[in-house]
């Protein structure tokens, strides 16, 4: 059995307060680190500019985006120092811009292997035409303001959503997505910088960023969009 002799000396005020002074700086150093490695590897968030995805998200939308889901992406860089995995059709997914290195947002239309083209305004994949129900007219975002956008419901992959368009259709002749890389569009079709721009074209998968999950705040012109809080991204 260990015996306590009670002979140590007392510590003095100013040990005690060096030592308090120090867990708290290792306390503090910790937690900063924790939330390094989180937004690092796991989840970042984002706050989205523009209209090129509406009505999924609008100017002033903030979302939270799973870095890990397709590899290892570092701050300031361009590409991810590790991959994992490739986007799956239908993913609302943040990507490195090729053209300028800029952040932005679309949604993965094809995948590696896949024949995307687009007739008069609608997409086909491998031949086959994506879904286009008409909803009626725009009620929201930049859209709303503009008489003859219309919405329409699609379906890529098990992925319903959303887009808007108020343009004449256009065409987009076939084009195949090379391996490791995706085709994005984004949902609002007549004001996205997406991979129908050559500058831009097909994006390889080291270029993505992460998985957009669900929006955590929406703000606009009229103040707190209290009813996009919480919401997953469809």
């Amino acid at each position: 059995m260990k015996h306590v002799t009670g002979t140590e000396t007392p510590m003095s005020h100013s040990q005690s307060q060096g030592e308090s002074i120090w867990a708290n700086i290792k306390t503090i150093g910790g937690a900063v680190l924790l939330a390094l490695v989180i937004r690092t590897c796991l989840f970042e968030p984002f706050e989205i500019e523009g209209p090129s995805m509406e009505p999924t998200l609008l100017n002033g939308d903030r979302v939270v985006v799973s870095k890990f889901s397709y590899g290892l992406f570092l701050p300031l860089s361009d590409q991810a120092i590790l991959n994992w995995a490739t986007p799956e059709v239908g993913s609302v997914v943040i990507i490195k811009s090729p053209m300028d290195n800029v952040d932005i947002v679309k949604r993965v239309i094809g995948g590696p292997g896949d024949r995307i083209e687009v007739r008069h305004g609608r997409v086909l994949r491998n031949g086959e035409p994506m879904v286009m129900h008409d909803l009626g007219p725009c009620e929201t975002g930049d859209g709303s303001h503009n008489t003859r956008c219309r919405w329409q419901q699609s379906q890529v992959g098990e992925q319903v959503f959303v887009t808007s368009a108020a343009l004449p259709p256009f065409d987009m002749p076939e084009v195949v997505v090379p391996p490791r890389h995706i085709f994005v569009l984004g949902d609002h079709r007549d004001s996205s910088n997406d991979s129908r721009n050559p500058a831009v074209g097909a994006i390889s998968a080291e270029r993505v960023k992460g998985h957009a999950l669900a929006i955590y705040w929406s703000s606009g012109e009229k103040g707190r969009r209290w009813n996009r809080v919480f919401t997953a991204i469809q």
